[in-house]
């Protein structure tokens, strides 16, 4: 009886022990979540992704304000001249920064720093979501951007919002490269300068970028396979009113076999990218110098109808014999509307940066800073 007895007691003091392991283990954590409102870990681009070993600075914010973010993919961020402009990209729905790893590199090449940010983008395509509700679109978006106006449709926070990670994310990434230039995008009263970044993406995410640049001044914005943001006579509702960056410094491009073309051409006319002519029409040859196209649809037999909708920037591009990227003079072309590099490989007579051609921005009255 007294051994059992001495057995009961010792494993009582032994599931005691465990389990305070267990919580101070969870307590650590919980203090890791919390350093500042944020957490990152930190990562080399593994050898088995696309890109030169090294040339992204991979990341991860595992919370903000105490929040654990969902979803909590890797950001990816890179830079070579420190006065470069920001491309800030997102994804397309469910997808993820690290599959478009060809198209960062690019836009790396051409003198950019490069963020390509994680955000909400699950569950269903904001198409889906929406249909033909004209002013779900930019409730739907505006939520995903800053948190505000949640609905059953879309319940970001603040705190997981685009505008919140990008902080975040800038926030780090001057931490950890303090001669890079990243602080200049947000300021010490966290003001983001939009007027120095380019905002783009695929599908959503390319929806996502027209909007903001719709409720802010950017230097550009690009638009891959998006907006998908039309069904027949109806399309988002904040596209009938004049948005803060003008027409002039938006791009749109997709490819004819897109099982979306409908709706994102539909996206095109009522933003004003396709002009009187329509879009620009091309295989893989970028625009003829002094040309100035908004819209571009290229034809380049890029699969069936998904495979399409994808492969005009994800890593499953098609790859020319040498292993470039077949649409890489295009992306070259989009790219230079905006970046400062000198000269313009792609043939359009010149990068539309400060003092530069049809796509210059505007002289404004003040810079473009905003809490948001």
């Amino acid at each position: 009886m007294k051994h059992r007895l001495l057995l009961a007691v010792a494993f009582v003091l032994l599931l005691a022990i465990g389990t305070g392991t267990v919580v101070a283990a969870n307590v650590l954590a919980a203090q890791r979540l919390a350093d500042d409102g944020r957490t990152a870990a930190q990562e080399r681009t593994r050898g088995d992704e696309h890109g030169p070993d090294g040339e992204f600075h991979r990341f991860r914010l595992g919370s903000i304000a105490g929040e654990r973010l969902e979803p909590n993919r890797d950001d990816f961020a890179a830079r070579t001249d420190r006065d470069g402009p920001l491309l800030l990209f997102l994804p397309a729905t469910r997808a993820k920064p690290a599959q478009y790893q060809r198209f960062l590199s690019t836009a790396l090449g051409d003198g950019y720093h490069v963020l390509g940010l994680d955000y909400w983008n699950l569950g269903k395509t904001l198409s889906g979501t929406c249909e033909a509700d004209a002013r779900c679109y930019g409730q739907v978006q505006r939520n995903r951007f800053d948190g505000s106006r949640p609905s059953r449709f879309s319940e970001v926070t603040p705190a997981g919002s685009i505008v919140s990670r990008f902080r975040n994310a800038i926030e780090y990434l001057d931490d950890h490269d303090p001669d890079g230039g990243w602080g200049r995008f947000v300021d010490v009263h966290e003001d983001i300068d939009w007027s120095d970044i380019v905002v783009a993406g695929h599908s959503q995410g390319g929806g996502e970028a027209a909007y903001i640049a719709h409720i802010r001044s950017v230097r550009g914005a690009l638009m891959f396979s998006s907006p998908v943001e039309s069904l027949g006579a109806v399309h988002a509702a904040w596209m009938d009113r004049p948005g803060r960056t003008p027409v002039a410094r938006m791009y749109a491009i997709d490819d004819v076999r897109d099982e979306f073309g409908p709706r994102i051409r539909g996206s095109w006319t009522a933003l004003g990218l396709t002009g009187s002519s329509g879009p620009f029409r091309t295989d893989t040859a970028a625009p003829l110098a002094g040309a100035d196209p908004h819209a571009i649809l290229t034809d380049l037999g890029l699969g069936d109808p998904g495979q399409s909708h994808s492969r005009i920037v994800k890593d499953s591009t098609p790859l020319a014999a040498d292993g470039t990227p077949v649409m890489l003079s295009l992306w070259q072309w989009l790219l230079h509307r905006f970046s400062n590099t000198p000269g313009d490989p792609a043939g359009s007579g010149g990068p539309a940066g400060p003092g530069s051609g049809a796509s210059t921005p505007p002289v404004e009255a003040s810079r473009s800073s905003d809490r948001s």
